[in-house]
C-alpha cells in the first residue's frame, strides 16, 4: 500500500480493554486510523515492523513484557525511528520518564491526563493530510497551557 495516500496511522500498545475502547473512539472521531493494537509486548514489536504507523502510543505496564521492552526492541533495532512514540502510563515518575525519552519516546504523560493525550492524537490526525504532507503551515505545532494540549499552527 501506498503510504502517502493512507490517513494518520496509529498503533496502541495497551493491555486495558476500556482505556483502548476509549482511544479507538478518538482516533476514529479524529479521522486518523487505527491499524493494530496489542497488551503484549512481543507482539507489539512484531506488528509494529510490519504495520509502519505514525504514531504509536505505548503503556508501560502490559499483559506480557513492559512499554520499555517495546521502546527498547524498537531502538536496538532502529525500527520505526520516524515514528511518534507517546507513553501514557499510571507510572508517571520521574524514573520512568527519565527511561522513556532515553529509549526514544517524544512524548510521556500520565493516564490522569488522558485528555491531552487524545488532544495531541487529534491534532496531529488534524495537520496530517491524506497525501502524506501536513497542513499547509507545516507540522502542527503544540504547547502545554494548563492542563491542555494547545494546537498553534497558523491555519
Amino acid at each position: 500500500m501506498d503510504k502517502s495516500s493512507t490517513p494518520f496511522q496509529i498503533y496502541v500498545v495497551e493491555d486495558s480493554p476500556i482505556l483502548r475502547q476509549l482511544i479507538e473512539a478518538s482516533i476514529r472521531d479524529s479521522g486518523a486510523e487505527l491499524v493494530g493494537y496489542s497488551g503484549s509486548a512481543q507482539r507489539a514489536v512484531a506488528d509494529l515492523t510490519m504495520l509502519q504507523p505514525d504514531l504509536i502510543l505505548i503503556d508501560i505496564s502490559l499483559e506480557f513484557g513492559t512499554g520499555f521492552d517495546v521502546l527498547r526492541a524498537l531502538q536496538l533495532r532502529n525500527l520505526l525511528p520516524n515514528a511518534i512514540k507517546v507513553v501514557l502510563t499510571n507510572h508517571a515518575n520521574d524514573e520512568y520518564r527519565n527511561r522513556s525519552f532515553r529509549l526514544g519516546a517524544n512524548h510521556f504523560f500520565d493516564k490522569s491526563e488522558t485528555s491531552q493525550v487524545l488532544a495531541l492524537i487529534n491534532a496531529l490526525a488534524k495537520s496530517h493530510l491524506p497525501n502524506g504532507t501536513t497542513t499547509r503551515s507545516g507540522p502542527v505545532n503544540l504547547r502545554q497551557r494548563r492542563g491542555e494540549v494547545v494546537d498553534t499552527s497558523r491555519r
